[in-house]
């Protein structure tokens, strides 16, 4: 998922919570009794496909064919380092299965989802979550470099509305040339694994929301295999 929005129309013709600061993670848990790590084959049947949710084109990215922990956006905040994280295929916690999918809305609004299913082994998924929620005190805003892309991202919470068993909810803001383009960025801890939404407009307009029926749908998919 990483630079997704810088490098918008590579995979597909458009493209793959309130009050100041990041949102904390909610619902954490301890992780002793987590759930198996889902394998790649699970997570590939608990992500959408194309007829999933109705007035959404859903199709699979060429970054999901890259291996597990290739791409990693680095930060020039280390507070920040966990929101970099979330937007790459690799982190500071390793994942041991990931799969990506790109839902379009088909209205030609130009709103798009990307979507990114990551298992994590041993309280892995608790610990991505607390890293994100640590982020709340302190990042603002940070520089990411990585795969010869680099960006500048404001951060604030926004109210979002992902029921998962723990979750964040930000609002990001970069530039694209000379366009300004806010991108929802919402996680959420299922059992083991980590579902990561990154909303945006690739008109470069604001939705408002990360919460989409592509959201809605996914989550419910993967809390059924939990």
């Amino acid at each position: 998922m990483a630079f997704a929005v810088a490098c918008a129309g590579n995979d597909s013709k458009p493209i793959e919570r309130s009050g100041g600061g990041v949102a904390a993670a909610k619902g954490t848990s301890s992780g002793k009794n987590a759930s198996p790590a889902l394998t790649r084959k699970q997570l590939e049947g608990a992500a959408i496909k194309s007829g999933d949710v109705s007035g959404w084109e859903v199709s699979v990215p060429k970054s999901s064919a890259w291996p597990i922990g290739g791409q990693r956006m680095m930060a020039d905040k280390p507070a920040c380092q966990p929101i970099a994280d979330a937007l790459s295929e690799s982190g500071a916690v390793k994942a041991v299965a990931a799969v990506e999918r790109s839902a379009v809305a088909k209205d030609r609004s130009g709103v798009m989802v990307r979507i990114r299913l990551a298992s994590y082994p041993g309280g892995g998924a608790e610990k991505v979550m607390s890293g994100l929620s640590n982020a709340d005190t302190s990042c603002k805003g940070f520089t990411g470099t990585g795969n010869g892309v680099r960006q500048h991202m404001e951060v604030a919470e926004y109210g979002g509305h992902l029921t998962a068993q723990s979750s964040i909810a930000l609002r990001l803001t970069t530039r694209i040339g000379q366009q300004t383009v806010p991108v929802y960025l919402d996680a959420g801890r299922v059992g083991s694994s980590v579902e990561y939404f990154m909303t945006f407009n690739v008109t470069g307009d604001d939705p408002g929301t990360g919460w989409t029926p592509a959201e809605v749908q996914q989550h419910v998919k993967l809390s059924a295999v939990h």
